[in-house]
């Protein structure tokens, strides 16, 4: 399912980013919370594992946050991230954190749509 003005990054995983699923899952694996490994060094390691397969793509942050998502929402492994970076935890407490992290941050943006949507109703315009 695609996100209204955000088609290209919420998509269906392409067909080249479905492949580097495994490869972030191994690499994600080797990053416990005493090790995180940050967005930026992700994106580097992933374009120098590309160029070096000779694959044509540009890994970038955004592309990354799709990856993640697809491997949060099919359960693949317990990916935590935090503003020190990303790292596998199978400890429940650390995963309990990261789901009420998660539902905070989308209890917030559910409340700017609320803001927005109630400017419509207020300033009833017709532009």
């Amino acid at each position: 399912m695609s996100l209204h003005n955000f088609k290209d990054i919420t998509g269906d995983l392409t067909d080249d980013e479905a492949k580097l699923i495994p490869v972030l899952i191994s690499s994600f694996n080797n990053h416990g919370a005493t090790n995180p490994i940050k967005a930026k060094e992700i994106v580097k390691l992933m374009n120098n594992y590309l160029l070096k397969k000779g694959i044509l793509i540009n890994f970038t942050g955004v592309r990354l946050r799709k990856c993640v998502n697809y491997i949060r929402k099919n359960s693949m492994i317990p990916l935590m991230a935090t503003s020190n970076g990303y790292f596998v935890s199978r400890d429940q407490f650390t995963i309990q954190g990261q789901i009420q992290s998660l539902r905070q941050r989308a209890n917030s943006i559910s409340s700017c749509a609320d803001g927005l949507e109630k400017f419509l109703f207020d300033n009833d315009t017709d532009n």
